[in-house]
């Protein structure tokens, strides 16, 4: 059995730099970070989702929606005059936000929801390492398999396309075989498993 322990976060945080100029200083700040927003949200979620849909979905919403799914931001080398604002300015997006949102507007993605993730316990389980290629495909061909064995992949951390997760250490050999038998290639070593395509 699969233990239940804290849900892991993806980690989606991005800073973009800004200069804008408008007819008052609130007005240039205010568009500032509506722009700065939609580029990071654009720039990071690109690796979880449908780039094509994606876009458009951001095109759709307001700034109110997309300001839903930021979770912090923090700024850096602020200026402001009369009528301009420029800054660094970093955000920090919400996961369960972002893929609730993205589901609502129909966006094809393959990012968790970090209430539904187990994690095993340690003393039971094996770390696997993957890089994916093809985000999207390729996870959903990791995970077939792996139900095909009758195994569970706990997912641990994603970063860009390069996912960690662990799994009994009971279906880690045949999950290995099976993934072998379905043109992946795995290496073990002392650290767990890691796998190619």
């Amino acid at each position: 059995m699969l233990a239940f322990g804290a849900a892991f976060a993806v980690e989606l945080t991005g800073t973009t730099s800004v200069n804008v100029t408008s007819d008052t200083a609130a007005q240039a700040k205010t568009r500032a970070f509506n722009s700065a927003r939609r580029d990071v949200i654009t720039r990071e979620l690109r690796n979880y989702a449908n780039s094509e849909q994606l876009e458009a979905a951001i095109k759709e919403s307001s700034n109110e929606e997309l300001m839903n799914i930021i979770s912090s931001s923090s700024l850096d080398s602020e200026k402001i005059s009369d009528t301009s604002y420029s800054a660094n300015i970093s955000f920090v997006i919400d996961g369960d936000a972002a893929r609730k949102w993205m589901e609502k507007y129909s966006v094809q993605n393959w990012l968790p929801s970090s209430s539904s993730v187990a994690v095993v316990q340690v003393a039971n389980s094996v770390p696997f390492n993957v890089t994916l290629l093809q985000p999207m495909a390729d996870w959903a061909s990791l995970n077939a398999v792996a139900r095909d064995v009758g195994a569970d992949i706990a997912t641990v951390k994603i970063v860009g396309n390069n996912i960690s997760f662990v799994m009994e250490e009971k279906n880690a050999i045949k999950f290995s075989k099976a993934l072998r038998m379905n043109g992946w290639r795995v290496q073990q070593s002392l650290d767990g498993f890691k796998i190619f395509k």
